[in-house]
């Protein structure tokens, strides 16, 4: 359900994100990708007029926010300076309305589309969740890409903390946008090296809990009132460090990822629930942080009678006990050039089916009805008021 204008800020007490008012709210929401990917342009601006689009994610749909993956190299090259280059005015053909802008400029255009302009046309805002997903564009995730830290050895960690503090900058004054502030640690390949990530170590080359209390001071010191999402290591699956070394800040979501290849086939409900709460769900449980599911989906092209079986009902199931924050992956039916950095292989092809996603059709024109009913159980109830 839509969150309403008037319960923006969102902020914090405990494990539960409260309205401006008070109310607990539930973060409900789905991927909109393509800002990582090669060209850094949103999927889906040549298949439908990017207003009909947040409008069903908000209307039909019922959700209350997007999650935006982008990449650095989409907006600022590693020096910190703004890139120049215009998107693709193919990717743009039914939005023309944007050609000629930069994928950065894009970027703005559509989130201001989803959150203040639609306040100011009397609608509820589509609450943005940005999230640099990588370093330099291209198709994400692996051990190979060279992208599971705030750096590499293209990319100065100068240039991660350089992003955020302008795109802090720019929506400062917009409450209806929040910060995934990286995209599931995971080791890498650095000067010949493979670095490994850690969480309360201190190191300033691999402590992502260090390196999200630094981002944060930069981003509050401009936006003060913003949310920020931290995701766990082991591609954001296992927060097991924040108890005992939080990330300190306030105002502050963790974040999880799930999909069924993060678990063993047969598993029993009991097992599942019991690896998920001891890997981030007692952050809920213990009344420490609230917990936002960034990521987890499935095969929408799988035939129904098969999505009820093994991991998505088991997933469903706990996402209801624990009254979890959730966002789909991923929104697109079609996919554009995506090339793995550092190996430069072609991982996914311009057209290519989207399998998981929650549109429908070359033309983007339909839906996933049938995920979208099992999604129901933890869709996210009307404000009071």
């Amino acid at each position: 359900m839509a969150l309403p204008a008037g319960a923006f800020p969102l902020r914090i007490a405990g494990a539960k994100i409260l309205a401006a008012g008070g109310s607990p709210v539930r973060l409900a929401g789905v991927n909109w990708g393509g800002a990582q990917q090669d060209e850094g342009v949103l999927y889906g601006l040549d298949r439908i007029a990017r207003g009909d689009l947040i409008d069903r994610i908000a209307g039909p749909w019922r959700l209350n926010h997007a999650r935006i993956p982008f990449a650095v190299g989409a907006i600022m090259n590693p020096d910190g300076t703004l890139k120049t280059a215009k998107a693709p005015a193919a990717r743009l053909a039914k939005n023309t309305d944007l050609a000629g802008l930069t994928p950065w400029q894009i970027l703005q255009q559509v989130i201001d589309d989803m959150t203040i302009n639609r306040v100011k046309a009397g609608k509820d805002p589509l609450y943005a969740i940005l999230n640099q997903h990588l370093l330099w564009p291209g198709w994400c995730c692996s051990g190979a890409d060279a992208n599971g830290l705030h750096y590499n050895a293209n990319w100065p960690a100068s240039a991660f903390f350089a992003c955020w503090k302008l795109i802090a900058q720019r929506f400062k004054d917009n409450p209806y946008v929040g910060y995934d502030l990286h995209n599931e640690w995971r080791p890498a390949r650095i000067g010949g090296a493979t670095v490994t990530p850690t969480w309360g170590t201190g190191n300033p080359k691999t402590d992502a809990r260090l390196c999200y209390q630094q981002a944060i001071d930069q981003i509050r010191a401009i936006d003060p009132d913003c949310l920020c999402f931290c995701e766990g290591l082991s591609y954001a699956s296992d927060l097991t460090g924040w108890k005992a070394h939080p990330v300190g800040r306030g105002g502050v979501v963790a974040s999880m990822h799930d999909y069924s290849w993060f678990h063993d086939a047969g598993q029993t409900q009991a097992a599942y629930e019991a690896r998920m709460d001891a890997r981030g769900g007692y952050l809920v449980t213990e009344g420490i942080a609230p917990l936002w599911v960034g990521e987890f989906g499935w095969n929408t092209d799988t035939p129904t009678a098969t999505m009820h079986t093994g991991w998505p009902p088991q997933f469903l199931a706990w996402a209801a006990k624990r009254g979890l924050h959730w966002c789909w992956w991923e929104l697109s039916a079609t996919a554009v050039l995506g090339t793995e950095p550092s190996t430069n292989v072609v991982k996914v092809r311009p057209g290519q089916r989207e399998a998981f996603s929650l549109a429908a059709g070359q033309d983007w024109g339909g839906s996933q009805t049938d995920v979208l009913g099992m999604l129901a159980p933890i869709m996210p109830p009307a404000l009071p008021g």
